[in-house]
């Protein structure tokens, strides 16, 4: 009987597999760890960009303008204080004022976030600098930068008026841009509702494919974030990239600054290596868990999407969802008619796209991501059984349309075993399904149903 332990917050999960259970791959990312000197290595990196001018010299020659720092939210696990500690020191060092600086917090269209957590995330390097959350859904507050394609680019008025964008953020898999980072800090970082919806269209495709770790060249949606990024720099201002890739200890492995599609670029490159791994066959059960994006519901959601293609159709996927935030941001249903089962069999009779298409009309306020999640999840369910494990979302909700919930993985797991039938099955665990996703075997087609 094979045991399993994987990261659940500062605490190990661990539980046995049913003795008829193979496990057949434990896919752990790669990641080195970080130097112990990566403060200073940040230093070096920002006076020795791999492309561009310093940022102490991009400083300098906008000394009288105005600053703008683009940071993560408290969904990411960067160490942003002392991050900020040789940003904030080239800002003063260049006698740029307090003043002319204003930090914007890339929410999206997550939930803004506290000033306490405003704090915890900035730390005392840059205590006392305005800050702010992305306003999307008030249209004031937003500017045309262009379009592209079918996207009609609205971005923040701050973020089109400042002289000098420094874009701050690790590098991820993403599950439509291939990777997190880069311009995608600003589109859909801090755009506005209908920028948001236009984008994530892109990356929910009527026949289901892969993009997590998709290269940039072929990505729709990166192509789109990139095409608009390259537009709000040719309106105005400049953009500087801080981009880096976390460790298991979420802390700078590597790092790379300068301007921001080729920084961007080299940590993905980085990021595929080490959070890309080679699947050896699909697997009858997938148990993923959301580490390290587990912080509520949709950020854990994301790590089904990530790791799907590792198990086969009509197969099994466990979801280990710590979900510390609950369900915030979303708004469950209390009541709900259609047991989980029943919801896979009107899935699978009719489409997830017409059933997609007939919730968004009936609920047309629904946001920009939750529409998105509506079709992911309806894409997922008709090719995939899932259930999701969260003792903190059953304490909460109770329960979610289409997904059926538990308290822990022994039921989860003894559910998988009764729809599969009590045979043996073939199982793989992503321990950090968040942030990583699978790489089919050299010559095997390309991942789409």
């Amino acid at each position: 009987m094979a045991e399993v332990s994987v990261p659940w917050g500062r605490e190990q999960l661990t539980f046995k597999l049913p003795e008829h259970w193979t496990l057949q791959q434990v896919a752990e990312p790669a990641l080195r760890p970080a130097p112990k000197d990566w403060p200073d290595r940040l230093g070096v990196a920002m006076s020795q960009p791999g492309t561009g001018l310093p940022l102490s010299k991009l400083l300098t020659a906008r000394r009288g303008g105005r600053i703008l720092l683009v940071l993560e939210d408290v969904t990411r696990h960067s160490p942003l204080p002392q991050i900020l500690e040789p940003v904030m020191r080239e800002i003063r060092y260049a006698r740029v004022g307090d003043n002319q600086v204003e930090v914007l917090f890339a929410t999206g269209m997550h939930p803004p976030m506290t000033a306490r957590q405003a704090g915890e995330k900035l730390g005392p390097a840059a205590e006392g600098i305005r800050w702010r959350c992305n306003p999307w859904d008030d249209p004031a507050r937003y500017v045309h930068v262009g379009d592209v394609g079918r996207v009609s680019a609205m971005i923040d008025r701050g973020v089109a008026g400042a002289d000098l964008r420094i874009i701050i953020s690790s590098v991820s898999p993403h599950l439509q841009a291939g990777f997190g980072g880069g311009y995608k800090m600003l589109v859909p970082g801090c755009a506005n509702l209908e920028t948001i919806r236009s984008l994530h269209r892109l990356g929910v495709e009527r026949v289901p494919r892969q993009l997590v770790g998709m290269d940039a060249g072929k990505n729709p949606m990166r192509a789109v974030i990139d095409a608009v990024g390259q537009k709000i720099d040719q309106a105005g201002g400049k953009s500087f990239a801080v981009q880096y890739l976390l460790d298991n200890d979420d802390l700078p492995a590597f790092i790379a600054t300068g301007e921001v599609i080729p920084t961007y670029r080299m940590v993905a490159k980085q990021c595929s290596v080490a959070c890309g791994i080679i699947t050896s066959g699909p697997a009858d059960v997938l148990i993923t868990n959301a580490h390290p994006r587990d912080y509520d519901l949709w950020q854990s959601f994301k790590c089904i999407p990530n790791t799907r293609w590792a198990v086969r159709p009509n197969g099994v996927i466990i979801c280990l969802a710590r979900s510390e935030a609950g369900a915030q941001g979303m708004d469950v249903p209390r009541r709900w008619g259609v047991g989980p089962a029943w919801m896979r069999r009107l899935v699978r009779t009719l489409g997830p796209e017409a059933i997609a298409s007939l919730v968004t009309r009936m609920l047309p306020a629904l946001a920009g991501e939750a529409a998105f999640f509506v079709r992911m999840a309806l894409q997922t369910i008709y090719r995939n059984h899932v259930l999701m494990v969260s003792p903190r979302l059953v304490e909460t909700i109770g329960h979610f349309p289409g997904l059926r919930l538990f308290a822990s993985v022994d039921q989860a797991i003894a559910a998988a075993d009764a729809i599969l039938g009590r045979k043996p099955q073939r199982v793989a665990v992503y321990p950090a399904g968040g942030t990583t996703f699978p790489v089919p075997p050299p010559n095997a087609a390309e991942h789409r149903e």
